[in-house]
C-alpha cells in the first residue's frame, strides 16, 4: 500500500506543476504589453501578428497542459471512457491546429538568436509529431502505440513547465550567464522530457498510470 501511493508521487507533482502553470498563465489574459514574458518582447509586443499568436499559443497550450495529465488516469478513463476521448481530441485538436503551429510561428522571433530559435523550432515540429502519432494510431486502435505516443506527446507539452525551472536553476544555482541560459533551455526543456518518456515506456513504469 505504502509503495503504491509513493508510486504516485511523480505523477502527482507533474498534474500540480501543469495546473500551477495553467494558473500562472491566467495573468496574461489582461491584454496588458508589460505583463512577464511581454516584458522581454517589448519590441514586438505591437506586432499585430505575433501579438495575435501569442495569445493563440498560449490557449492552446493551456488548453493542452491541463487536459493531459488525465489522459493518463487508468480508472478515470474506465470510468469516463467517454469524456476521456472528448478531452484527448480536445487536447490532440489543440496541440495541432493552435499551439504547435503559432510555437512554429513565434520560435522565429525567440530570444537568444539562432540555435534558441533552432531549438524552438524543433520542439514544435516534435510535439506536432508526436500528437499527430497518437491520433494516427489510436484511429488505428493500435492501443499500446497510442499510450506511447501520447507520453511523447505531454513530455513535449511538459517543456513549458520544466523550461520555466531550469531557467532560475542554471541562473541561479549554476551562475550561468543570461543569453547562454535562454539558449540551453530553449533545448534541454524538452529534451530530456522525452528522454524521460522513453524510460518511462520502456522500462514499463506505472508512474503515469495512477
Amino acid at each position: 500500500m505504502f509503495l503504491r501511493i509513493v508510486s504516485k508521487i511523480p505523477f502527482a507533482v507533474m498534474t500540480g506543476l501543469s495546473l500551477l502553470l495553467f494558473a500562472i498563465t491566467f495573468m496574461y489574459w489582461n491584454f496588458r504589453p508589460d505583463v512577464n514574458f511581454l516584458l522581454t518582447k517589448q519590441d514586438l509586443v505591437s506586432h499585430p501578428i505575433w501579438r495575435t499568436a501569442f495569445y493563440i499559443h498560449i490557449f492552446g497550450g493551456m488548453l493542452a497542459i491541463a487536459l493531459g495529465p488525465f489522459q493518463f488516469v487508468k480508472a478515470f478513463r474506465k470510468r469516463n471512457l467517454n469524456f476521456h476521448r472528448l478531452t484527448g481530441k480536445i487536447y490532440i485538436g489543440a496541440i495541432l491546429f493552435i499551439a504547435a503551429p503559432t510555437g512554429l510561428y513565434m520560435a522565429f522571433y525567440a530570444n537568444g538568436g539562432f540555435y534558441s530559435t533552432l531549438g524552438f523550432l524543433l520542439m514544435s515540429v516534435l510535439w506536432f509529431y508526436t500528437t499527430y502519432m497518437a491520433l494516427h494510431t489510436i484511429k488505428k486502435k493500435q492501443i499500446q502505440n497510442h499510450s506511447n505516443w501520447m507520453v511523447r506527446s505531454y513530455a513535449m507539452t511538459f517543456a513549458a513547465v520544466t523550461l520555466r525551472l531550469w531557467v532560475p536553476f542554471l541562473s541561479l544555482l549554476a551562475e550561468m550567464e543570461h543569453l547562454k541560459v535562454i539558449v540551453v533551455t530553449a533545448w534541454i526543456s524538452w529534451l530530456f522530457n522525452l528522454i524521460a518518456a522513453e524510460l518511462i515506456i520502456k522500462m514499463n513504469l506505472k508512474t503515469l498510470k495512477p
